[in-house]
């Protein structure tokens, strides 16, 4: 009888085992669910879920930075917004991604800290820039801890934002730059969301980069009150991409 009552406690405490570990997993893949992307897909009539912006920096973060360390194209454009700064400024490289611009600014003689929510593209960038200090952060949260600056780098970060979320971006950004700081953004010129540019497929997994387009009034329009069109550096009517310069005021 002893026996008998052993192996039914024995069989009702593995149960109860398994029934909660299978709630366990359901949790966690409930919660995994929740950190995808869903949208309809009009041709297939279902959801298509996909991984988010930060999953993509970090999936592709050694990619981007194969390519860019060894690119000097934006050099002319942060040499011209350096002219605006005082010598040895101290430089906030915001959306800083795997740290090549973070590199190129600190041989322009800067004292350069490079902010991204991507935790392998930081790691990346401390390991090929070990001078350069990197923060894990994200453009909408409260950085101010790190101090005043007297530039800041935004290369195609805000693209990332729809516009509702640009004037958040830009206040978080005038807390941290010196009265008549300068601010350098990148942006892909256009209106709304763009597809191509978002939708990205990389081995098997589908990810959704929120990829957004803005043009320089928007940019006015959300910097009001905070900041002031200075230029367009290098206008070029062939390319898409466009570099402007604001002042803090």
């Amino acid at each position: 009888m002893e026996m008998l009552l052993f192996l039914w406690y024995k069989l009702y405490s593995g149960y109860i085992w398994v029934a909660c570990n299978c709630r366990i997993k359901l949790i966690i893949e409930y919660l995994y669910y929740l950190t995808k992307v869903k949208f309809w897909d009009e041709k297939k009539e279902v959801y298509i879920f996909m991984k988010s912006i930060k999953d993509f920096y970090d999936k592709t973060a050694m990619e981007w930075a194969d390519n860019w360390y060894n690119n000097d194209v934006l050099l002319p454009y942060l040499s011209e917004f350096f002219s605006y700064l005082p010598q040895k400024p101290r430089v906030l490289d915001l959306c800083c991604g795997a740290g090549y611009e973070s590199m190129r600014m600190e041989r322009l003689g800067a004292d350069v800290i490079g902010v991204d929510f991507s935790e392998e593209s930081i790691r990346i960038a401390k390991d090929r820039n070990p001078n350069i200090r990197f923060i894990v952060e994200d453009m909408l949260t409260d950085y101010s801890y790190l101090g005043k600056f007297d530039g800041c780098a935004v290369i195609a970060g805000l693209v990332h934002l729809p516009n509702e979320k640009l004037g958040k971006a830009l206040d978080m950004i005038s807390k941290v730059l010196d009265e008549n700081g300068f601010l350098f953004i990148a942006v892909r010129e256009g209106i709304g969301k763009n597809s191509e540019a978002s939708y990205k497929s990389i081995d098997g997994e589908d990810y959704d980069r929120d990829f957004y387009l803005h043009t320089l009034e928007e940019l006015k329009l959300h910097a009001s009150g905070k900041f002031e069109f200075v230029k367009e550096i290098k206008p070029n009517e062939e390319s898409a991409w466009k570099y402007y310069i604001f002042i803090r005021i």
